[in-house]
């Protein structure tokens, strides 16, 4: 028996460590591509352990007249996913608080809809926002891209804020009922406490979709004083020198990686709490 158990350690350990590999190589050639000078890039000569370290590509791309202009862009990122991510909590805990504590008819399939929408072509929902924003002269500006990054991310947030409040004891509510809390007492100082972990795996979740959509500001924006990382990402390979285009990508992950290092805990529940549905 302890033998079987052993050995099945064994085997998760070396399929953990192929994953691994699998994830750690792509990132390690990016890391060696942006760090390495551009003619030895171009010979294809890259070894494992590079003999020359430069780091010129960083300070090229982190110019302010660079042609993927990454300054500007992740300030635009930054402002434009916290601003997504607030508005995605705003608007998706009412629904999910909904959909999993009321009464309400054919709410599984209300919640299949919402879902249904990902397995839809994108361009079906950016051509009817891009008229009424237009429409409403709000192109070319900061909501231009936060209010179709939340329509398109929100049925996602709805989704992890309601199975987190699925798994909260609802006789927690009922003793607070009874003890004469209001409606607003009972969210703010029993729900919202409880689900602060579903709050932030949310959040993060909303905040790394926001920061890595490319098509919805390749048609929505046409200023670059609007520009985003991916957008800067891909005017950077207009330029043909691959190690800055290296360099760029590998700036534009630091954000997402520190959220993922940091609150990777929260993440985790996600994928449990959904797991156990």
């Amino acid at each position: 028996m302890k033998k079987n158990l052993l050995l099945k350690k064994f085997f998760i350990y070396i399929f953990a460590f192929i994953v691994f590999l699998i994830m750690f190589f792509p990132l390690y050639g990016l890391i060696l591509t942006s760090i390495q000078p551009e003619n030895i890039i171009r010979s294809r000569n890259l070894s494992f352990f590079p003999k020359e370290i430069i780091f010129s590509h960083f300070a090229e791309v982190l110019k302010p007249d660079h042609i993927s202009n990454l300054y500007v862009g992740m300030k635009n990122s930054l402002i434009i996913s916290i601003l997504t991510s607030f508005l995605c909590l705003i608007l998706g805990f009412p629904a999910a608080y909904s959909l999993s504590r009321l009464n309400l008819p054919a709410k599984n399939i209300i919640l299949g809809s919402l879902i249904s929408i990902y397995f839809l072509p994108t361009i079906l929902f950016v051509i009817p926002l891009f008229v009424i924003l237009v429409s409403y002269q709000l192109d070319d500006t900061i909501l231009s891209l936060a209010v179709p990054y939340t329509a398109f991310i929100l049925p996602f947030v709805i989704w992890i804020l309601k199975s987190f409040i699925d798994k909260l004891p609802i006789e927690v509510e009922e003793a607070a009922k009874i003890d004469g809390c209001s409606t607003f007492q009972i969210l703010f100082y029993i729900i919202f406490p409880l689900l602060r972990p579903g709050i932030i795996a949310a959040f993060i979740f909303a905040f790394i979709l926001s920061w890595v959509e490319f098509l919805t500001p390749l048609i929505f924006t046409n200023n670059l004083k609007i520009s985003t990382v991916a957008l800067g990402l891909f005017r950077s390979t207009i330029d043909i020198k691959i190690g800055q285009q290296a360099a760029a990508a590998i700036i534009t992950l630091i954000p997402v990686t520190i959220l993922m290092i940091f609150f990777q805990q929260y993440i985790t529940k996600v994928v449990l709490t959904g797991s156990n549905k």
